[in-house]
């Protein structure tokens, strides 16, 4: 019995957790000499909870504040297969696009990272150095 409720007790704290940070959601800018994609992950992932997600117009509004027109890595990526699923960082499918205009357009055939540029969705290859929204 003591076992049941100890695994209950660790299932309500983390569904507080995961409600606390929907609710809570904060973007964070970092400059710092900029990184290619998958460090940006790594990064994001180790000092906040990953790269930064976009759901509506009122969290795009927020990074267009934030992100400040340049180059910035967000974590939308191009999974490998089907090859033209756009997926978020943390594996769901994205819904809420902001292209900018002709982009995706897959540049060079390996451009499978998302960075915003002017407040837009633009694909770049992965291993582009760029600030990092988390």
């Amino acid at each position: 019995m003591l076992r049941k409720s100890s695994f209950t007790g660790l299932l309500l704290t983390a569904l507080f957790a995961v409600v606390s940070f929907c609710l809570n959601k904060q973007f964070h800018y970092v400059e710092e000499g900029g990184k290619t994609w998958e460090k940006a992950q790594r990064y994001c992932r180790e000092k906040y909870i990953d790269l930064a997600f976009i759901s509506n117009q009122e969290e795009k509004d927020e990074v267009n504040r934030i992100s400040r027109r340049d180059n910035v890595w967000i974590g939308l990526y191009r999974a490998p297969s089907p090859p033209t699923e756009w997926k978020w960082s943390g594996g769901w499918n994205s819904s809420f696009r902001f292209w900018g205009e002709n982009q995706p357009n897959n540049k060079l055939g390996n451009q499978d990272c998302v960075s915003l540029w002017k407040n837009e969705m633009n694909d770049y290859q992965c291993t582009e150095q760029y600030p990092i929204l988390c």
